[in-house]
């Protein structure tokens, strides 16, 4: 009963410091706000229940409100990037694994761990490699976390201010949700999570994005269902995100590694910014915006990014598409990798 009342508390200030933040003309209103609300409920020692059911749920909503940008032409542009995609993600990697020495020199922490707490991957997924050495799992989380939060809070300010008057973005823009509600958008939810639940089966990572992203863009395509999302549903998906990014952090771990958090945070914000700075000096020979190739490029998580470049009104596509190989990548290619360092 208690867990039921604390949720309920949550998402009741969540939505209402997502409105503050809106109402007050903070970017990406709807996730900062939750975030700050989690963030500040998990510090506090109380706690959070966590629920992998909305967790999913918001992403498959994310999900299918981007693939429903998605068009036959935006599909065929993006294949002559595929190479310079790749090349751009194994080069991000090499810059993570070489920022990881700083992690390890200013923390103590033994190389294995200090390179999966570096790589952009999954916060879940680089914990799980670091093995059973003691508190490498947590220090590998709370590092990852400290740089996917950071990413969230910087970037949507930053890119604000960037952008003129007229907004630099990409012809290929996506709108935020501003369909109705009725049984098409079940059905279309329905068919995004069935899809996603058996690529999350075959271990497919972020998998409640991907297959709702891949179930939204068919039927975009071919109107098979021709569904649209409401912007309150698209809100409240943001809400948990918001809520589920602040969650992440613990007061006891905070305590504990206090040294690590604190060093954490700024190899974060050092890997992060040489890599967007890569990613910078690939948009104009690949003719991409600065601020759609800065979130195509930032290690800040793909849900957030992508959510990101809808609020801004940026073009969605090749952000997706440099997030998903980097995170195929990265997951496929993270045990050797790290294997091979620490030799």
């Amino acid at each position: 009963m208690r867990n039921v009342f604390v949720a309920v508390a949550l998402a009741a200030a969540a939505v209402a410091a997502g409105y503050a933040a809106k109402t007050g003309g903070v970017p990406l209103p709807w996730i900062l706000g939750p975030m700050f609300v989690g963030a500040a409920a998990a510090l506090s020692g109380l706690r959070p229940p966590q629920s992998d059911l909305t967790r999913r749920a918001s992403l498959v909503v994310a999900g299918t409100v981007v693939g429903h940008g998605f068009t036959g032409g935006i599909l065929v542009s993006l294949l002559w990037l595929v190479p310079w995609i790749v090349a751009f993600t194994v080069g991000s990697l090499a810059i993570a694994v070489g920022c990881s020495l700083l992690l390890q020199r200013w923390t103590g922490l033994d190389r294995r761990t200090a390179v999966l707490a570096n790589l952009p991957g999954g916060v879940a997924e680089m914990a799980f490699l670091g093995g059973e050495t003691k508190g490498a799992s947590t220090a590998i989380s709370l590092v990852q976390a400290l740089r996917v939060t950071s990413l969230v809070l910087a970037l949507p300010f930053l890119l604000t201010l960037a952008l003129d008057k007229t907004g630099d973005a990409a012809a290929a823009a996506v709108p935020l949700a501003n369909g109705v509600f009725d049984s098409r958008t079940v059905a279309i939810l329905l068919a995004g999570y069935a899809a996603a639940w058996a690529m999350d089966r075959l271990g497919v990572k972020n998998a409640f994005l991907l297959g709702a992203l891949l179930v939204s863009i068919l039927d975009n395509l071919t109107g098979a269902i021709d569904a649209s999302v409401p912007n309150w549903l698209f809100i409240a998906a943001q809400v948990a995100i918001g809520l589920a990014l602040g969650t992440r952090f613990d007061r006891e771990d905070i305590r504990r590694m206090p040294r690590i958090v604190a060093v954490g945070l700024a190899v974060s914000l050092i890997t992060s910014a040489v890599i967007i700075g890569a990613a910078l000096m690939l948009a104009g020979p690949l003719g991409v915006p600065l601020p759609v190739m800065t979130l195509a490029g930032a290690p800040g998580g793909m849900a957030e990014m992508m959510i990101t470049a809808a609020a801004l009104g940026l073009s969605i596509p090749e952000v997706v598409a440099f997030q998903t190989v980097r995170i195929i990548v990265v997951n496929l290619f993270a045990a050797p990798i790290v294997d091979r360092w620490v030799r």
